[in-house]
């Protein structure tokens, strides 16, 4: 690189350090660097939006996994209920059965 500084003048009359060819380069790079930039942003923008409703189907997936649990604990319950009431009706038939042939055959006395 030389050492010396050419100082330069453009179209509007400006001071340039850089020649005219170099300062439309970087000034070009400097939008498209703006527009990179927006663009990212409204990429953020739209990842945190959709990291958003993730995160609420997530919930909404988290209640409806343990209402099915908690229905599904409700079924074999009322599974063991219903087999315990079974019994004990049978039980109470068998009781009933007894004292009824119990009564048949007094009468048949």
């Amino acid at each position: 690189m030389s050492d010396t500084v050419s100082i330069k003048f453009d179209e509007f009359s400006k001071i340039r350090i850089l020649d005219p060819t170099q300062y439309d380069v970087s000034s070009k790079l400097k939008e498209e660097c703006k527009e990179f930039t927006s663009k990212i942003s409204e990429f953020n923008d739209i990842i945190g939006v959709f990291q958003d409703l993730l995160s609420s189907k997530a919930q909404q997936i988290e209640r409806e996994k343990l209402k099915t649990i908690g229905l599904r604990l409700q079924v074999e319950s009322e599974v063991i209920h219903r087999k315990a009431m079974q019994v004990q009706i049978q039980s109470l038939i068998d009781e009933r059965q007894a004292e009824l042939d119990r009564h048949d055959s007094d009468v048949k006395l």
